[in-house]
């Protein structure tokens, strides 16, 4: 019972700070390639594969719209899940 709450709370922590660093990434102003801070004119070297300020901000703001998707999927049904155990254990009691 223990270790079924504490993998409960770890993954919906997990799925909490995904979407909170999503969404702050997702208001930053300063577009970024490999933690480095790009400037007009920069490439982004990344996997094989050249890319401006304009398609690297695009990349950066895809990936922080999945995160977002995923982070809040995760917390809504981990919520939802809790919400349901708690009304079984209450019934159960």
């Amino acid at each position: 019972m223990l270790w079924s709450w504490v993998k409960f709370w770890g993954l919906l922590v997990v799925f909490a700070g995904l979407l909170v660093l999503s969404l702050v990434s997702l208001n930053q102003t300063d577009v970024t390639c490999g933690g480095e801070t790009m400037r007009a004119g920069d490439t982004c070297v990344s996997r094989g594969v050249n890319r401006g300020r304009e398609d690297q901000e695009s990349e950066n703001n895809g990936r922080n719209w999945i995160g977002i998707a995923i982070g809040g999927l995760g917390v809504l049904g981990y919520a939802a899940y809790g919400v349901f155990e708690l009304r079984d254990r209450r019934k159960a009691a």
